[in-house]
């Protein structure tokens, strides 16, 4: 069996440690002291089951870990450097489950290119209230290498995920796919945040896929500057994944804005219209919805300090 660790306990990471621990394959959270002696009394629930996640501090691993999945939000990242470094290994793979298209880049600036295996979550609908998730899709991971070939850590990660129970895609247009999920990030997270819709108005109401298409689209106009092509079909299977959600769950971006935690504004809207401005390309859609993120998460930090 592979030496396994997670970083972030969220929903990303209680959706796949729950299924790890489904299928009785053995894994760790790494944690600094802190996050250990708060997580040591708490609860948590996948799906009405209770489960208690193991937890380790760097000091308490004694070998390098084969992989790790890191999945903390974006803004996270930079903080848990540190950690990650404590435990990687010559032979270590890390995976960066996070939203956006540049974390590999910041993880490889810090441990090296060769440790860092591109990848991303799809189809997963988890909803999270403080320690109770639930899911009725429960996701997949998408890996493969940055030029395209197949190799052998693939292989020992596709054996790792099968083993576990974890549903998964090894491909060789991981750059392309990784646009593909930024693009419907920007699209419906965004969107359903400022409605504060859950994904049943997606499905039923035509006019809420037409203003996420609006900023869907953006992207696509900006997608062939890093040498990626996406196209209508792309934004139709958006529509077939959405289609297959729980109509009550509720986009991540959503969740954190009604729990009070800091959105990824920086990571969809921001993001676009920085690419805008260093290409030219007009990015109207994702400012608005930039400044309009960026009054919701204020208005709801001031609601909740009175």
């Amino acid at each position: 069996m592979e030496n396994v660790l997670f970083l972030g306990m969220g929903a990303v990471g209680m959706t796949f440690a729950s299924q790890f621990a489904d299928r009785g394959y053995p894994f760790h959270f790494l944690c600094d002291r802190i996050r250990k002696e708060k997580y040591a009394d708490r609860e948590r629930f996948v799906n009405g089951r209770l489960y208690a996640f193991p937890c380790l501090m760097p000091s308490e691993i004694s070998v390098p870990c084969d992989f790790v999945f890191v999945s903390v939000k974006a803004y996270q990242l930079q903080d848990v450097l540190p950690l990650l470094e404590e435990v990687v290994g010559p032979q270590t793979v890390v995976l960066s489950l996070l939203n956006g298209i540049d974390s590999e880049e910041v993880i490889a600036a810090r441990l090296g290119a060769d440790k860092v295996l591109p990848s991303f979550v799809a189809r997963m609908d988890s909803t999270r209230e403080g320690d109770r998730l639930v899911y009725s899709s429960p996701g997949q991971i998408v890996f493969g290498e940055a030029d395209g070939t197949f190799s052998p850590r693939m292989k020992r990660l596709a054996g790792l995920l099968e083993e576990a129970g974890v549903r998964y895609e090894a491909t060789g247009e991981i750059r392309k796919k990784m646009w593909w999920k930024f693009m419907v990030n920007v699209g419906i997270n965004q969107t359903g945040t400022i409605l504060k819709a859950p994904y049943r108005v997606f499905q039923e109401v035509p006019q809420s896929i037409e203003a996420a298409f609006a900023a869907m689209r953006e992207v696509m106009a900006l997608a062939p500057y890093s040498g990626v092509s996406l196209t209508e079909e792309d934004l139709e299977e958006s529509l077939l994944m959405l289609r297959q959600f729980n109509p009550e769950g509720k986009n991540s971006m959503l969740q954190d804005l009604e729990a009070g935690r800091k959105m990824e504004i920086e990571t969809f809207a921001g993001k676009v219209c920085r690419l805008g401005e260093q290409h030219g390309v007009p990015t109207p859609v994702n400012r608005l919805y930039y400044s309009l993120l960026k009054t919701l998460e204020c208005q709801f930090a001031s609601d909740r300090s009175e």
